[in-house]
């Protein structure tokens, strides 16, 4: 972990990324409610976007539902990682982590928030509540109230993406100014819409979203899953992409 004051690089690095990646592909697709087999079995490397991922949360999990279903899905179909909140009842969250041939770790961080009897209040998808009805974001202007707040720039390393986004910057709006006190820190950053090296979609910011439910959670995955399509293709691409780059600004 490294933290900073100064903010003025945070997100160069991966806009730019994003945007070479957009140019590339434009595709459309049917929402898809993830079942990647006539078995029913959730993979997430059947969901295509965010957008697809809270569509196919809205259909298959509504308020209610019970915790041993999500866990069914995400954790035993799915092979998430499970965390329990250490400092809420019941909350917890699934975690699954894609490498994406070297040049990005995409990250599914689904959480969800249960009442006394396993029913579900809330799910989010990255740290973005998926029900109006229920549990919304924290009160960030509240927050910077308090007295002793502070804001920092954070960077979540990923190694493992030696070919790209090594370093994902945030900005962390801390409360009480203590990091190791998480149920007041909320953060602004950015990352992509889509789990694919091919096309990354666009660049989605997220803002006012808990650091413990977001893409650059420190937690760790049991395991960082490699891509399932061809990582030779996308080297292949990455590298005409580099020689047109250097060839137009000649």
């Amino acid at each position: 972990m490294i933290v900073s004051s100064s903010c003025r690089t945070c997100f160069s690095q991966i806009a730019l990324f994003l945007f070479a990646i957009g140019v590339l592909a434009v595709s459309t697709m049917a929402v898809s409610r993830a079942r990647a087999t006539t078995s029913g079995t959730f993979r997430f490397e059947s969901v295509t976007s965010i957008d697809d991922m809270r569509k196919m949360i809205e259909a298959d999990f509504p308020l209610g539902s019970s915790r041993a279903l999500l866990r069914q899905n995400f954790v035993t179909e799915g092979a998430a990682t499970q965390k329990i909140h250490p400092t809420q009842a019941g909350v917890e969250k699934y975690l699954y982590d894609i490498n994406l041939c070297g040049y990005y770790i995409w990250r599914w961080n689904i959480s969800a928030d249960y009442d006394a009897g396993d029913h579900l209040l809330q799910a989010y998808v990255n740290g973005e509540p998926v029900y109006p009805a229920g549990k919304q974001k924290k009160d960030w202007k509240a927050l910077a109230k308090s007295g002793n707040s502070s804001i920092l720039k954070v960077i979540r390393m990923r190694p493992e993406a030696n070919k790209g986004e090594k370093e994902l910057s945030y900005l962390l709006l801390d409360g009480d100014g203590d990091r190791a006190t998480i149920d007041d820190q909320v953060l602004t950053g950015s990352g992509p819409t889509r789990p694919d090296p091919f096309n990354l979609g666009k660049l989605h910011a997220y803002s006012n979203v808990e650091p413990w439910r977001s893409i650059f959670d420190f937690d760790n995955a049991a395991k960082i899953v490699n891509y399932q399509g061809s990582c030779s293709k996308v080297s292949k691409l990455y590298a005409n992409l580099s020689v047109n780059n250097l060839s137009s600004n000649r």
